[in-house]
């Protein structure tokens, strides 16, 4: 990845629109980034991180606390970042969530954070965005995190090292530096054939354990413990199968024989039993014979009685008839009665009826009379509808009139009140300029207050820190200067104590191991105590973890100090700045920022309402000169409805005095005519309705006397026929044999009782006879026999056939454990097959999974083993760089030692030290030897990945700070690595404060702080 362009615009100290064109530094791919502290030089890597990954390059500040002080509200907080992939180029635009005034109205709305990101390959105009790759914040993202290989964690120990992160690459740990090594290698691939064979194993040894714990259930179930056992258990249920069966064919031969015995026996009992039956059943229907006579005598009456129905039938329905008749002329005769009441009633109502002939003569005059009235009452009401119609006008032209007077008036007082509103709001407006600028100044004294406050925090914070730091460093000091001693008087005592050792074993006349002498005159003594290797070791690596302690706590001294020094800068300029303000209370510095905003927002309102009430007052002046001619119109209508009143009124008195009062109204005439209509309408109907009764009323009493008549005739004729059909009645009765009604009656039946009992007669006739030839076949079949014992037949035929039931049930018992048993054999079979072929390729694939997947005495995966093998690439190209800078002294190298049993490894790094001839670790250099160390190695790693043609191209790489821990000499040396990445075409920036480097460098990114926000550009010198 090269930067080609990047904008930043109201993020961090760079309030406005900040351009930095890459393409400026022309062929050059080496320049520095400079400037005061605090000015925001680090703010560039963070605006470059926060394109890509929304983040900052520390991973310490969000993006929403990135919007800078300075810039106005209406600035939006955005990052816009060009760059190149190989051929292809990209851009990105993010934004962070922030604060923004609101389209429509006083205050802000948030805005929410957003991403897009363009491919723009093969796009010249700067203006063109190009093709949509991504919309949105985390899809932005995941987009560069597949193009560039790595995650912002990754990216910022690789390509752009932070203040703090510079060293973490170098003093990472195995699993931590793996990570890194597989996304730069893309060795995902031997990764994947761990995984591979880890999971090929593991299935094998799944199944092998379900085929073994299937082969264990096998046996389980069969009940033995071993394939020995079952197969004995097998063979000896195959000799049982035999026995049992040649027992149950005996058995069946004497079940036979039982069988055939018990079933001669219950033919005997049966035809003893029939012939028993049989006779039970001939005397039981013979003690019935007596039964059977009676009916039959009572069956011949009851044919008899059955012969006189129809007689029986005649006479009633004559009985009948005759009652009819009686019920008949009764009725006749009370209607006669009826009628002759009704015809005298009539006549005395028509008589009643004639007297009124001159009332009603009287009312049609009436109804005359009120007729004749209905058109002056109809000309009398047109009248008054007249008058109430002018009145109504009068009505209304009265309101309109008050209503035109009340419009007046109100116009007239809105044009005062908006005369006063406008002098009023013109002077405010006036005033608006000047509220704006104390507004602005207040907003900018309460926001550097702000900042002072947090940076007196922070300058207390580092104070504290700074003294803690600095008698932390003062005692490793003195520690590590006291061990030195000490190892220089151990290191003495021993080298004296060798001495001795090799004087000790002169032998006179024999040359000396060390000079070769053969006199010996002054051999060494031995001291007082002598120090073992051991401990002589023991006391230099407590110099070297003193040494390590000391290099730490000067780096941390170092950081807290500058750290100390920036903040008490940036107080002491913010306090220059603000003055008396700096000492205010920040909320009485807000307090006048909300006052002076009140009264800029009410002098911009004023600046509106002005040229609203202007046009207000002009349209309600063309309102007042309306409302004027609209009265006057109003008076005339008045006066002309009230003359056309007085008119209406004179014509109402004359109609009035032609009608008398009572019936002026249309609904009391109406009414008047309506009831002398009715009264006139009821004496005519009353007449004639008492005629015409009177007339009816004398038809009927005719009608009634002629049907009483005819009813009498026809009583006398039925009650003959009655007495007739009885005397024949009783002469039938005593031909029948019934001395009289009553035994006829007692012998009567119906037809269905009478089927009924010659079905009985006759069922019993059919059963005797059957009963008795039953009787007859039964004797001649029992004779001779005797009864027989079934309960000793039965009881021989059961205890055999219990035998043989049980030797069934114990046949079919072996029957089945022999198949079972044979089945379980053959299953073991098949399973110890299966598991043969399975362990022996689990002996293969078990035992690469355990190598592959790091159970091995060095801890290593597979894929470690091939980041190790390029982990020693990366460490000798970072040893080539770091043996020039380090003047020959230190060499990097691989170790694979493992810091825990547990740990991964394989991927650690250490330090060879010349000087001491021995190896340590990298966490024991000091600040300016891991400066070295890290950008040694960062180099060598872009050189390795480099040339890998399945790895990540690094193109540029940035530097933060780091320079000022070395010295002049390991200065240059380091200039010269950097400056060597050129012929590589790679692209480096760094951020220092070095003067050196300044001097040095003729590329620079130059920082400007002012007191609108910083400014920055390239020169090239």
């Amino acid at each position: 990845m090269k930067p080609v362009k990047l904008i930043i615009s109201a993020f961090g100290p760079y309030a406005g629109t900040q351009v930095i064109d890459f393409t400026e530094l022309g062929e050059r791919s080496f320049f520095l980034i400079h400037g005061p502290t605090g000015s925001g030089k680090t703010t560039i890597l963070d605006a470059v991180c926060f394109a890509l990954y929304g983040d900052t390059s520390g991973a310490e500040r969000k993006g929403e606390q990135m919007r800078s002080g300075h810039a106005d509200l209406t600035e939006p907080t955005e990052i816009t970042f060009d760059f190149a992939i190989g051929a292809d180029t990209f851009r990105i635009l993010r934004y962070p969530e922030q604060e923004r005034p609101k389209k429509r109205g006083e205050g802000t709305t948030s805005m929410p954070a957003n991403a897009t990101m363009w491919k723009r390959t093969g796009v010249t105009e700067d203006a063109e965005e190009g093709a949509v790759l991504a919309s949105g914040w985390s899809k932005v993202t995941e987009v560069v995190e597949k193009l560039l290989g790595f995650k912002s964690s990754q990216f910022r120990q690789v390509v752009m090292l932070p203040q703090g992160d510079f060293r973490r690459l170098l003093t990472a740990d195995s699993k931590e530096r793996q990570a890194i090594m597989e996304i730069l290698f893309r060795t995902e691939f031997y990764r994947r054939i761990e995984e591979s064979l880890k999971e090929s194993a593991k299935r094998l040894q799944a199944e092998i354990e379900q085929l073994t714990n299937q082969k264990a259930w096998v046996l389980q179930n069969a009940g033995a413990a071993t394939r020995d056992e079952l197969e004995q258990q097998y063979r000896s249920n195959l000799e049982q199968q035999a026995e049992v069966q040649k027992n149950i064919e005996k058995c069946r031969a004497a079940l036979k024989e039982a069988q055939d015995r018990l079933e001669a026996g219950r033919q005997v009992l049966e035809k003893l039993k029939e012939k028993e039956g049989a006779e039970k059943a001939v005397k039981e229907l013979e003690q019935n014979a007596e039964e059977i006579e009676a009916k039959r005598s009572e069956l011949t009456r009851a044919n008899r009685a059955a012969g006189l129905a129809d007689a029986e039938n005649l006479l009633k329905t004559r009985q009948q008839e005759a009652d009819t008749a009686a019920t008949h002329l009764g009725n006749k005769k009370f209607v006669k009665n009826e009628a002759e009441s009704a015809s005298e009633t009539a006549a005395k109502e028509l008589a009643a009826e004639v007297e009124k002939g001159p009332e009603r003569e009287a009312a049609g005059r009436e109804v005359a009379r009120l007729e004749a009235l209905t058109e002056k009452v109809t000309a009398l009401a047109g009248a008054r509808q007249a008058v109430s119609d002018a009145e109504k006008k009068v009505k209304e032209a009265e309101t309109g009139q008050r209503s035109a007077q009340g419009s007046l008036d109100a116009v007239r007082k809105s044009i005062e009140e908006k005369s006063a509103a406008y002098t009023e709001a013109k002077t405010t407006a006036d005033q608006a300029a000047a509220l704006e600028a104390a507004c602005r100044a207040a907003e900018q004294v309460s926001i550097k207050r702000q900042s002072l406050e947090k940076f007196r925090g922070d300058l207390a914070a580092a104070r504290k820190s700074y003294n803690l730091a600095e008698n932390k460093f003062r005692q490793a000091e003195t520690r590590y200067a006291a061990a030195r001693e000490e190892l220089a008087v151990l290191q003495e005592q021993w080298n004296r104590g060798q001495a001795a050792i090799l004087a000790g074993g002169l032998t006179r006349g024999e040359p000396c191991p060390v000079c070769g002498s053969l006199d010996h005159p002054n051999p060494a003594a031995p001291g007082a105590s002598l120090p073992s290797e051991a401990d002589l070791k023991a006391r230099q690596k407590y110099v070297v973890d003193l040494e390590a302690a000391l290099n730490k706590a000067r780096v941390e001294f170092s950081d807290i100090k500058t750290v100390k020094s920036t903040a008490r800068s940036r107080t002491e300029d913010l306090e220059k700045e603000l003055g008396e303000n700096a000492d205010i209370d920040l909320a009485v510095l807000q307090a006048k920022v909300g006052k002076a905003r009140g009264l800029w927002s009410e002098a911009r309102q004023s600046v509106e309402t002005v040229s609203a009430l202007e046009d207000g007052i002009k349209k309600l002046k063309e309102r007042e000169e309306a409302a004027g001619q609209q009265l006057e119109t109003s008076k005339k209508e008045y006066q002309k409805a009230y003359t056309g009143l007085e008119t209406a009124r004179a014509v109402l008195r004359e109609r009035e005095s032609s009608v008398p009062e009572n019936l002026r109204d249309a609904a009391a005439l109406s009414k008047a005519q309506l009831e002398a209509r009715h009264k006139r309408d009821m004496l005519t109907a009353n007449y004639e309705l008492a005629k015409k009764t009177a007339d009816g009323a004398k038809q009927a009493l005719a009608m009634a006397e002629a049907a009483e008549k005819e009813a009498f005739t026809n009583w006398q004729t039925a009650v003959r026929l009655a007495e007739d059909e009885i005397r024949s009645f009783q002469k039938r009765l005593e031909s029948a044999g019934f001395g009289c009604l009553k035994e006829y009656q007692e012998a009567r039946k119906t037809p269905e009782e009478i089927q009924v009992m010659e079905r009985y007669i006759k069922n019993f006739d059919e059963n005797i006879h059957a009963a008795r030839d039953r009787l007859a076949r039964a004797a001649g079949a029992a004779e001779g026999l005797v009864e027989p014992d079934m309960d000793k037949l039965a009881q021989e035929e059961a205890e055999i056939k219990e035998e043989h039931d049980q030797l069934l049930i114990k046949e079919g018992l072996l029957q089945s454990q022999v198949k079972e048993g044979n089945r379980s054999l053959k299953k073991l079979q098949e399973l110890e097959g299966q598991l043969k072929g399975l362990e022996d390729r689990y002996l293969v694939f078990g035992r690469l999974s355990e190598v592959a997947n790091g159970r091995n005495k060095y801890g290593l995966t597979f894929q470690r083993f091939v980041l190790g093998a390029l982990l020693d690439d990366v460490t000798i190209a970072a040893t080539g760089r770091l043996k020039l800078m380090s003047r020959g002294r230190y060499h990097l190298q691989r170790t694979t030692e493992l810091a825990r049993r547990n740990a991964a490894g394989g991927l650690d790094l250490e330090v060879f030290d010349t000087y001491t001839g021995a190896a340590r670790n990298v966490a024991t250099l000091s600040g300016g030897e891991t400066f070295l160390a890290s950008l040694s190695l960062a180099l060598g790693l872009a050189d390795v990945v480099q040339s890998y043609s399945g790895g990540i191209h690094l193109d540029t790489i940035f530097v933060d700070e780091g320079f000022g821990t070395l010295d002049p000499e390991s200065l240059d040396f380091a200039m010269r690595a950097l400056i060597d990445l050129q012929k590589g075409g790679r692209l480096v920036g760094i951020i220092s404060h070095v003067p050196e480097l300044k001097e040095r460098i003729d590329a620079r990114l130059e920082v400007q702080p002012t007191d609108r926000g910083s400014v920055a550009g390239f020169r090239i010198v």
